[in-house]
């Protein structure tokens, strides 16, 4: 009997100690965890802080009450073996961020390890906020903080801008859910550094040539004017000089009446035919069906059906996603 008790508190130890590593195993061959009891936020990397998790929470409760829209932050030490898009894929679906009908949530994936990240937006959103859209939103608002580590003030800066993004998407207005120390003025915008540049040899003889450039340009520009002032009072004055003159003497020709004759016949009975400036089927400025500037079915800007500037007729939550998205690649 006492070495069935053996066995069994042996059994027990043993089984105490394998359970975490079951666990594990579990989590892994499973790909994402669990979301965390707060939905909005899951920052295993431990990487933001309780006031902007508040805040984001906040936001995302007003935000799913007026549009159905849910932005998930998800901050991960690392995806494994996965690559983090297909991570992102697996965890949208899991979670089923967004609005069931709508398919309009969005995830926000950091993977601290990994240097990487990756924005994945639900299916209804695919056309109203393209994937384009969000990488240049990633580059503008999360990338500069991203790269310096600065990833709370990275979160911060790319969440207010998809929150932008839902209000003009679904013309409203996202209020944040009154939590203390987290209201929207209470958090101090992002900053980035910049390191100042000194002062090299090449960036003054730059400047300095630039300087001398534009001095000669404005040099140039004022004797051009100065140049088109003096033509034009040369021209002035000889037109007064000439006048002065005496009468200008004219000359009368007299035309017969041959002369300037347009060729080809004007009227012959009651029909007219091809000649110029006729009303013949064929001639110039005809009112034919083969003119040039006609009226015809097939003439350069006719009115017809098929001519050249023609006013004819052949004239010129338990949302999905399906993937997609972008990130830091």
């Amino acid at each position: 009997m006492k070495r069935f008790n053996k066995i069994i508190a042996s059994a027990a130890v043993l089984f105490a100690a394998v359970l975490p590593l079951f666990l594990c195993s579990f989590k892994s061959a499973s790909g994402v965890p669990e979301p965390s009891k707060e939905f909005y936020v899951y920052d295993e990397a431990d990487v933001l802080d309780s006031v902007l998790e508040q805040y984001i929470i906040g936001k995302n409760v007003d935000l799913y009450g007026k549009c159905g829209g849910q932005i998930v932050v998800s901050c991960v030490k690392t995806t494994g073996d996965t690559d983090i898009s297909d991570y992102a894929y697996t965890m949208f679906n899991k979670w089923k961020i967004g609005s069931s009908s709508k398919n309009n949530g969005i995830l926000v994936l950091l993977s601290i390890d990994e240097d990487d990240y990756w924005v994945l937006q639900g299916r209804g959103l695919e056309e109203l906020l393209q994937s384009g859209t969000i990488k240049l939103l990633l580059d503008e608002k999360l990338e500069p903080y991203f790269a310096k580590k600065q990833y709370a003030a990275g979160v911060r800066a790319l969440f207010d801008a998809l929150i932008s993004e839902y209000e003009q998407i679904y013309s409203i207005k996202v209020d944040g859910k009154p939590v203390e120390g987290a209201e929207s003025g209470a958090l101090p915008e992002p900053v980035v550094e910049t390191a100042k540049e000194p002062m090299t040899i090449g960036k003054v003889i730059s400047g300095f040539a630039t300087l001398v450039v534009g001095f000669a340009a404005a040099v140039i520009l004022i004797i051009i004017v100065l140049s088109v002032i003096i033509t034009f009072l040369v021209i002035i004055a000889s037109i007064f000089s000439s006048g002065a003159g005496g009468a200008a003497r004219t000359t009368t020709r007299t035309f017969t009446s041959n002369t300037y004759r347009p060729s080809g016949t004007f009227f012959r009975g009651t029909t007219f035919h091809g000649g110029g400036f006729s009303s013949g089927s064929r001639g110039g400025f005809s009112g034919g069906s083969h003119g040039g500037f006609s009226g015809g079915s097939h003439g350069g800007f006719s009115g017809g059906s098929h001519g050249g500037f023609s006013g004819g007729s052949h004239s010129g939550g338990g949302g999905s996603s399906r993937g997609g998205g972008a990130g830091r690649r």
